[in-house]
């Protein structure tokens, strides 16, 4: 048996010696270290209970909105948020929130919390944050956070849209350009220092993207947004009215100068915004048939495909057969012999459906696409619906003559009035916007609103005629009552019955009144549309026509020199 070497094994001894007291070092190091964590001294937990720290998401400064003249139309402001750290709080002071804040709050409080954080209330008016702050109430505790404000209440409300209580944007331009107007929540760091002083700092952000904070000059004259608003409300309460919609237009840029919605609220107090049709643009939002104010359009369409002469006459004996239908005019009246002039004039559904009957369906199906109508306009707001417009296959029976009189097509308010627009202008199909120019947060102007032209769907003499035809139905034909004194005006009135499941409902109508001023060298265009009006007076040229007339007597008023 081999002998081993008795040096050779006291160094094997004294390595194994080594790392057992290498391994007693570690192991007893990690007990410690476990001792101290699960285990600590009592005045260690104690003094680490008077200290903490939270982060908390705050709103920060939101970009401005302003009008074509600079004036604000959204703007920031800086406002008190409370908050309560149950660690402090006693809860016998909860009925002191009650009379700022109401028993809901009363009673949250009211009963023992878990946690370092809880929201009181956010986004305090000063004066009531100020009585409160004035009483210091131990636990509670403020943030100062930024507070989205509409200078001009409801004026606007249905372009500007609103914000939840993050300063995120919910509907209008604060949705769709909230890219721009954004700044992402800052994150706060709320810590307790040793003599129970509460100190904030800001997250770093050193390095990062700069976001939000840009300004969205808009092509809208508040001045003229308030009018039109005011004049809506007024007639749309007068004859209550379910709905109402007005948009004036500058036709030779496609600027808009005034969007209108009825009923509509202030964004200012944000329980208005729980009213869910009051927040919907009809403008862009709202579809429906537009009635005769759609025979300029169709009548325009005629002269530049029909082959017809614009010294053409047509027969009306108040009735006329198409397909298997009969086609009358209001109280099957008959106008006898008409001029084209005459037939927009009178507005006699018998010329239109002769009309109708001279363009082939692809033709006319093709022209009424040109003519912007089935798809979006593509302004730079969301919720914008396109409309609906039959595909020619299904064109049959009466449904062209139906079309050419403004029924069986469904529009929005701004399509039409873009449409209108076109004959103003000269025959050119502009894309509206609103949106004048957009401005980042260093100053740069990042976007530039200008004339887009669409298409060309009518010559310039077609258009000339029809301007000079609805000069003629404010001066002479059923339009009268929006004729003034002060400016010629060039129109259209039209009353619309409503369908439900392609069935008419008796007693539901829309009526409405489009035109333009001055009638020789349009600088307006504007349309006005009331909704489901209640009792027995509903036609266009009735109760339309005078709130029309009443909104370009305002607008001159306050501009003189237009």
């Amino acid at each position: 048996m081999p002998r081993i070497n008795r040096s050779t094994a006291d160094k094997y001894q004294k390595t194994k010696l080594v790392w057992f007291l290498l391994y007693l070092l570690i192991f007893l190091l990690v007990m410690a270290t476990a001792s101290v964590q699960l285990f600590p001294d009592r005045r260690i937990v104690q003094q680490s209970q008077k200290q903490y720290w939270a982060n908390v998401s705050i709103s920060a400064t939101r970009g401005n909105i302003i009008d074509r003249n600079n004036i604000p139309l959204a703007v920031s402001k800086p406002v008190v948020s409370f908050f309560i750290d149950p660690k402090d709080w006693d809860i016998r002071n909860a009925s002191i929130l009650r009379t700022y804040f109401g028993v809901d709050i009363e009673k949250k409080f009211s009963r023992p919390l878990k946690g370092r954080f809880h929201w009181v209330k956010r986004n305090v008016e000063s004066s009531t944050a100020m009585s409160l702050i004035n009483k210091k109430v131990p636990g509670l505790y403020t943030y100062t956070e930024k507070n989205r404000i509409y200078p001009n209440g409801s004026v606007g409300f249905h372009i500007l849209g609103f914000c939840d209580v993050d300063n995120y944007g919910q509907a209008g331009i604060e949705h769709a350009w909230n890219n721009v107007l954004y700044s992402p929540p800052k994150t706060k760091f709320r810590t307790r220092g040793r003599k129970t002083s509460l100190v904030e700092t800001f997250a770093d952000t050193d390095g990062m993207a700069s976001y939000g904070n840009g300004t969205i000059k808009l092509t809208i004259d508040s001045q003229i947004q308030q009018i039109v608003e005011t004049r809506l409300s007024e007639g749309a309460k007068s004859i209550d009215a379910k709905w109402a919609a007005a948009v004036c237009i500058n036709p030779h840029t496609g600027e808009v100068i005034a969007m209108a919605s009825y009923p509509t609220i202030d964004a200012n107090l944000r329980k208005n915004l729980l009213n869910m049709e009051a927040t919907r643009n009809n403008v862009i939002g709202r579809v429906y048939e537009p009635g005769s104010i759609f025979k300029p359009i169709t009548m325009s369409i005629s002269l530049d495909n029909a082959g017809i002469s614009k010294t053409s006459t047509y027969s009306c004996s108040g009735r006329i057969r198409v397909a298997d239908k009969i086609i009358s005019d209001v109280n099957h009246k008959a106008h006898g012999i008409q001029s084209l002039t005459q037939v927009l004039m009178n507005s006699c559904n018998i010329g239109m459906s002769i009309l109708s009957m001279r363009v082939s369906n692809y033709d006319a199906y093709g022209l009424l696409k040109e003519f912007g109508f089935g798809e979006k306009s593509e302004i730079e707001m969301s919720g914008e619906e396109s409309g609906l417009i039959k595909s020619p296959e299904e064109w049959l029976g009466t449904v062209p003559a139906n079309i050419f009189i403004g029924q069986g097509i469904a529009v929005t308010p701004l399509q039409l009035v873009m449409g209108i627009s076109c004959i103003a202008n000269g025959g050119e199909l502009l894309k509206p916007y609103v949106v004048s120019e957009v401005i980042d947060s260093t100053g740069k102007i990042i976007h530039k609103g200008s004339k887009r032209v669409r298409s060309q769907p009518i010559s310039s003499e077609t258009a000339s005629f029809v301007r000079s035809a609805m000069e003629m139905v404010v001066s002479e034909g059923g339009g009268k009552r929006a004729k003034s004194d002060k400016v010629k005006i060039a129109g259209k009135t039209g009353t619309a019955q409503i369908a439900n499941k392609g069935i008419y409902q008796k007693g539901r109508y829309v009526a409405s009144f489009v035109g333009f001023w001055p009638a020789d060298k349009p600088e307006y265009v504007l349309l006005v549309s009331l909704g489901e009006p209640q009792g027995s007076r509903y036609y266009g040229g009735l109760i339309s026509a005078p709130v029309f007339k009443s909104i370009v007597e305002d607008i001159i008023q306050i501009s003189p020199e237009k």
